[in-house]
């Protein structure tokens, strides 16, 4: 019995040996992924913090931008404003200028049939 429970002991040693490196085995696989993870979780926080960085940023120059625009605004109304006093002008000008032309061509054609019915003017061919 005493050969019997030798090699009980042994193969309980065996199996405990096995059970213990499939423990260290695990053991490390779970050190490794949890040191992956920390990196990953670092790596996130790191992309996060820039991402929040040029939030920040963009949020100061959109607020310039802002700003610019408003103090630009009345002066841009003010140049469309003269823009379309000038059509204005153009147009009437153009308008003016061709009312100035056919009163000239109605003053000379009234002119011309004033002396011609109201004045008998002979011409005589001597």
């Amino acid at each position: 019995m005493s050969d019997d429970i030798q090699a009980a002991l042994r193969e309980m040693a065996r199996s405990i040996g096995a059970l213990e490196s499939q423990v260290s085995g695990f053991a490390s696989q779970w050190r490794d992924q949890d040191q992956k993870a920390s990196f990953g979780r670092r790596d996130l926080h790191q992309k996060i913090d820039a991402l929040r960085s040029d939030m920040q940023t963009l949020e100061g120059q959109v607020r310039a931008a802002i700003s610019d625009i408003a103090l630009m605004k009345p002066t841009v109304e003010a140049v469309e404003a003269a823009k379309l006093q000038a059509e204005g002008a153009v147009t009437a000008v153009r308008w003016t200028s061709r009312a100035g032309y056919w009163l000239a061509v109605a003053v000379t054609l009234g002119a011309g049939w004033v002396l011609s019915n109201w004045l008998n003017i002979k011409v005589s061919l001597r």
